[in-house]
């Protein structure tokens, strides 16, 4: 059994999903693909990094269609949450129906277990179905994301690369990373988790931002100003300081070494490329009848979709 990723939750690192796949069959080995922090978010349905790697195929078929040969259709077992996106409680695998039986009927976890109040399998479902449809809030995510994240560096604070929605912000000791994280929320009335060892390596401790799709640009701006604040009171390394320290998990490597580990499709910087979220948005745009998204295609991104469509 090989058991992995999609999107590496305290990194935002995506796993090279195929060539892990093509590894398992080499050898004879079950996949097991964890996609708790991508299901709802990637793919045009929302089934996640393994539907989103064959973008155009997926949106083409009928949902809940097999696709032959497709990235999806190489995975064995595929676990996900009905929290995060879903916003209800609960979790799943995706399998061949005489796996789910054997694990059904096996695993220790389903012994004199309870299953889920109806309520809650009903909002599931509601949840699911909904976003299968709407790409409103894949869009503004991943929108507000790369906002973020071009705001943070150009205020030099340390993002460690990644081609997802994480936003990782490099500290690189335990202690401080905690005291940022108390003096965002004392001062700034803003919660963000420190993140520590044994969760990320020594060395590399961090705050973890996601940004969701009910966040604007106004949140936006207060977010970068209190973790500039918060990076100049307790003196923390910048971007420039970790290039000039030779670099950490990404930040201040050159993007050779930092494609190392990042994941996902190699010189491609994020999942959701600039064409994917231009369909996304006018899809939506005429499943509404014409109503823009809001909040607006922020410029910077409304740009490189310009761009991207004269390509």
């Amino acid at each position: 059994l090989v058991a992995f990723e999609s999107v590496y939750s305290m990194s935002g690192t995506v796993g090279r999903i195929p060539e892990i796949c093509a590894l398992a069959k080499k050898y004879g080995a079950i996949t097991f693909l964890d996609e708790v922090h991508a299901v709802g978010m990637y793919g045009p349905r929302g089934a996640g990094v393994a539907e989103h790697y064959d973008y155009a195929a997926s949106l083409q078929a009928p949902a809940g269609q097999r696709i032959p040969g497709s990235v999806l259709d190489q995975v064995d077992i595929v676990t996900g949450t009905l929290g995060k996106a879903f916003g209800i409680v609960g979790g799943y695998i995706a399998a061949a129906s005489s796996l789910v039986d054997m694990i059904r009927s096996y695993a220790p976890g389903f012994i004199f277990t309870t299953s889920l109040p109806p309520p809650i399998s009903a909002g599931a479902v509601a949840s699911i179905q909904y976003l299968s449809k709407s790409q409103r809030e894949r869009f503004l995510q991943q929108t507000h994301m790369r906002e973020l994240k071009a705001d943070l560096a150009s205020a030099g604070i340390p993002v460690v690369p990644n081609p997802s929605h994480i936003v990782p912000v490099l500290v690189g000791d335990a202690e401080r990373a905690k005291l940022a994280s108390d003096l965002l929320l004392s001062e700034h009335k803003i919660y963000v988790q420190s993140i520590n060892y044994p969760t990320v390596p020594v060395g590399e401790e961090r705050l973890r931002i996601t940004p969701g799709p009910g966040h604007d640009a106004q949140m936006r701006s207060r977010l970068v100003r209190a973790l500039d604040s918060v990076w100049d009171t307790l003196a923390l390394k910048r971007s420039a300081d970790w290039a000039r320290d030779g670099g950490r998990c990404g930040v201040g490597e050159s993007r050779t070494n930092s494609e190392l580990h990042v994941g996902w499709k190699r010189g491609v910087d994020y999942v959701w490329e600039d064409h994917q979220l231009k369909q996304a948005h006018d899809y939506e745009c005429a499943r509404k009848g014409g109503i823009r998204i809001e909040p607006a295609i922020p410029a910077t991104v409304q740009q490189q979709f310009v761009s991207a469509t004269a390509a």
